[in-house]
């Protein structure tokens, strides 16, 4: 019982804690474009505002927004996103409804914790049935209080609720392993569905699921016999066909069974061009002509579209940036050590401890066929995102994956439950009880320690790693204690390593406001923030853009991401000591005229 209460204070304090950050931070990077295209659906019935990720998320999210009567001229906002210029719209759309937009974003992004907590209910429910209660309450701590939940579970953007329903799914799929009747059949295709309508990157599933499938039958083909297997199959054809038909709900059945050589394909994959060079302005098609481009495709065309455009981006790629390195495309390892600089070391160090567990603590396995269905999900995910290297730019990529992992890193709960089952206690036992809580104790107190800038979180490895490309962060007075100093370091140096949505998405606009308004000094600043959020919405005195490459004096705010900018035209503000932040992603200068000739001097630029 104790461990019911237990999992309620978790999940209610983690509510408590995402509701401050969802009021406090603001709308990031492509929130204002994933708001647009979900009204865009209830307004026009359109679902090409934003076709790289299929409407369940941003449909859900925007429909309580509709009460407060938003405004869409259908002259502006009925139309095609074209290029990707849906973002260009949501900032327009930010410009249209000035005085309303933080009540939309705070509607919808309260909207958005529905999935958020249906999905942490059944990462307990799964690791409570896979390893005991004691597991699931751990699972709820390490879930609850990660910084990519705390940070990105604040936003509206899918990542994060596709990364729950991704575990919902698995879950009655792995329900109907054990069980494959026509009543699970139909409810783990539904689950199915709903995974898929949140995020592209859950497509794996489709093949992932056929090997799980095989895999899971494998120990049981001599007894269960053929005809029984035969049957099983048939039940996974009618669990994917379940999940198309929801796929096709979700999309309003958008012109489903379209013949494939209709479509106008934009990426190399489905053209058949070798560059993206020879790809006609209009499009083209591989399968145009050919017997296979005649087969009606059981999807709508938007989500078909999407996926094109997913591709193409991957393959004509983006500037990427990584530990001072900037390069035209992404890198395998990126997501790697993206985990490895982003994720609590507490974390880290259970992970470690439940691969000692699962090889030399008998006490600590279940059936391996149980373990594969989870385990092999998250490594499934992570393989997938880490193998589309056409860029690399955003770590909540990963998001999808780290429920699975959370769950199998659960297991070493089970240190808690022997007390049940042993008269007496051994050291090895005391000991590893010990060191699971401290672990558990680190990882939350870390994340906790830059709350509510979780977005901005980077352990400590970020603050002693070195970065050779790379000149020192702007440093701040050492604190009196060396680990006070390196919890907030690593957060202060995260700019060395990664940028963008890691640790810079535009989250801390309202903190600068903030900061504005309590020093009346500061009458004019001069700005260069990366967001999307209008700054003439704010009561910040914003002056104009810091002068590229020729320093002056006066008051500065500028995102980390300018700081470290490709162009490199505000690098000369690392050799100033900020006097202030906002969160960890915007740094505040005052540089006095004796600043200015330093930096002059050292730039080789003449004296003011």
């Amino acid at each position: 019982m104790r461990f019911k209460y237990i999992s309620i204070l978790i999940v209610f304090l983690f509510f408590v804690l995402i509701c401050n950050t969802i009021i406090q931070t603001t709308p990031v990077w492509h929130e204002s474009s994933q708001l647009l295209a979900g009204l865009n659906i209830w307004n026009f019935g359109r679902f090409d505002t934003q076709e790289v990720n299929p409407p369940l998320v941003r449909s859900v999210v925007t429909l309580p927004v509709l009460v407060l009567s938003p405004n869409l001229d259908e002259n502006k906002f009925n139309r095609p996103s074209v290029n990707r210029n849906e973002f260009a719209m949501g900032e327009i759309f930010l410009k249209e409804n000035t005085g309303k937009n933080r009540l939309l974003f705070i509607i919808a992004r309260f909207t958005n914790l529905v999935f958020i907590l249906i999905g942490i209910v059944f990462c307990y429910i799964y690791a409570d049935k896979l390893y005991g209660k004691t597991s699931g309450c751990l699972v709820l701590s390490i879930l609850c209080f990660s910084p990519f939940f705390l940070g990105h579970g604040a936003t509206i953007m899918n990542d994060t609720p596709t990364a729950l329903l991704g575990v919902i799914a698995v879950f009655f799929f792995w329900k109907w392993l054990k069980r494959p009747e026509l009543l699970e059949t139909i409810i783990a295709g539904i689950m199915l569905g709903f995974a898929e309508l949140s995020k592209f990157t859950l497509l794996i599933f489709y093949p992932l699921f056929l090997v799980l499938w095989l895999l899971y039958q494998l120990p049981d083909y001599r007894s269960a016999g053929f005809k029984k297997i035969v049957r099983y199959f048939f039940n996974l054809c009618i669990l994917y066909v379940v999940s198309i038909f929801v796929i096709n709900c979700g999309y309003l059945g958008d012109d489903t069974f379209t013949q494939l050589e209709n479509f106008r394909f934009k990426s190399m994959l489905l053209t058949g061009k070798s560059t993206l060079e020879e790809i006609p302005y209009g499009g083209a098609n591989r399968f145009e002509g050919t017997l296979l481009g005649k087969l009606p495709i059981p999807i709508p065309t938007s989500m078909v579209r999407g996926i094109d455009l997913q591709k193409y981006d991957f393959e004509r790629g983006l500037p990427s940036y990584l530990r001072g390195e900037w390069s035209d495309h992404g890198w395998w390892y990126y997501y790697l050590y993206a985990l490895l600089i982003k994720m609590p070391l507490g974390t880290i160090g259970l992970f470690l401890l439940a691969i000692f567990c699962t090889f030399f603590q008998k006490s600590y396995k279940t059936s391996w066929r149980d373990e594969m269905v989870i385990i092999l999900s998250g490594i499934v995910l992570l393989a997938f995102v880490c193998s589309q290297t056409g860029f690399s730019i955003h770590s909540r990529y990963i998001i999808p994956a780290l429920p699975f992992f959370f769950i199998w890193i659960s297991k070493v709960g089970n240190v808690f439950s022997l007390q049940k089952t042993l008269q007496k206690i051994s050291f090895r036992t005391r000991f590893l009880q010990v060191l699971v809580l401290i672990l558990l104790f680190w990882s939350i107190f870390s994340s906790l320690w830059i709350y509510p800038h979780s977005i901005s979180y980077f352990n400590e490895l970020a603050a002693i790693l070195p970065t050779p490309n790379e000149p020192r962060s702007p440093q701040e007075p050492e604190g009196i204690l060396f680990i006070v100093s390196l919890l907030n370091a690593g957060s202060r140096n995260g700019g060395q390593h990664l940028l963008d949505s890691n640790i810079d998405w535009g989250q801390d606009l309202f903190y600068l406001e903030k900061r504005c308004l309590q020093h009346p000094e500061v009458t004019e600043i001069s700005t260069a923030i990366y967001r999307s959020y209008p700054l003439e919405q704010t009561k910040i005195p914003t002056k104009s853009m810091p002068p590229s490459n020729n320093p002056q004096s006066g008051w500065y705010a500028l995102s980390v991401n300018y700081l470290y900018d490709r162009e490199k035209q505000y690098r000369y503000f690392l050799n100033l000591k900020p006097v202030a932040r906002a969160g960890y992603s915007i740094y505040i200068y005052h540089v006095t005229p004796e600043d200015v000739n330093r930096i002059r001097r050292e730039m080789g630029l003449p004296e003011i």
